[in-house]
């Protein structure tokens, strides 16, 4: 579960750490001399967040367009296998939102009960800008996943390694051309408390306008590739990959001023 823009690195200016499993992660921009050489400089914003096996997310912002690829495989963390496929990219109101991490869980018991896609599916429609829904999605699942985690099995935490769940939301606001970004995250601090955080772009984290989202980590990303083969591309290097919790089929959506286009829309996407 990975959030990533990455390039060859010729200057490198740091920006808070947070968790990534047992370790530290630091994200960072990266001014690349690669794209350079092309032409052309690419400012590209590195944000990593989870585990290298999880599920496969692969998104990229510019000014024109964001586009967003997901794999459709949920992985049970309290058993040994996989549940029925779900979308994970969803389109409510001006927004579509994308996920990955721990989007529901349940005990038997109503109090502990966790639905991220509906509580983000009903955030998101309803009024006011998306830099508002971003704000009450992180308060709301926050308050939401502080009563999980504290009754969920040490089994069950042990398997997040330190990443809870990250939310992406994209789209427009009414009457603002600006095609905006928000990144939600939930980690696990220090002691096992809960940390979110809220990313934005076009922000100042992100002057340039450009940021990549990826999960899993990665390393040799093709940056030359347009946003919709670069996902694409991404996403499905992963399914190919055989690994249990990343499975087919891929859905990847673009979204420019003129609207949403799904270029690949599975069957579970469609109901």
């Amino acid at each position: 579960m990975v959030l990533v823009l990455l390039c060859a690195v010729v200057h490198t200016i740091a920006l808070p750490p947070f968790s990534l499993g047992s370790g530290l992660c630091r994200a960072v921009l990266l001014v690349p001399g690669l794209a350079s050489r092309l032409g052309r400089i690419l400012f590209a914003l590195t944000i990593i967040a989870g585990a290298a096996a999880a599920t496969s997310l692969a998104v990229i912002r510019t000014p024109q367009e964001i586009v967003i690829a997901a794999d459709s495989r949920v992985t049970n963390l309290s058993a040994e296998h996989s549940l029925p496929d779900v979308c994970k990219v969803r389109q409510t109101g001006n927004a579509v939102a994308a996920f990955v991490g721990l989007v529901s869980f349940s005990n038997g018991g109503r109090a502990a009960n966790f639905d991220a896609m509906g509580t983000v599916e009903a955030v998101l429609d309803e009024s006011g800008t998306l830099a508002a829904k971003a704000e009450k999605i992180k308060a709301t699942l926050g308050g939401q996943l502080d009563k999980v985690l504290d009754s969920a099995p040490r089994a069950m935490l042990d398997k997040l390694n330190g990443f809870v769940l990250g939310v992406v939301i994209a789209g427009e606001d009414e009457e603002e051309p600006v095609l905006k970004l928000h990144y939600v995250q939930f980690t696990l601090g220090r002691g096992g408390a809960l940390v979110s955080s809220i990313f934005l772009c076009p922000g100042e984290a992100c002057p340039h306008g450009v940021v990549r989202i990826v999960a899993p980590p990665a390393h040799d990303l093709d940056l030359r590739a347009d946003g919709v083969h670069w996902a694409r591309g991404y996403v499905q290097s992963q399914i190919d990959r055989g690994l249990p919790t990343i499975g087919g089929p891929l859905q990847l959506v673009r979204i420019t001023h003129q609207g949403l286009n799904w270029i690949d829309m599975p069957l579970v996407c469609s109901k």
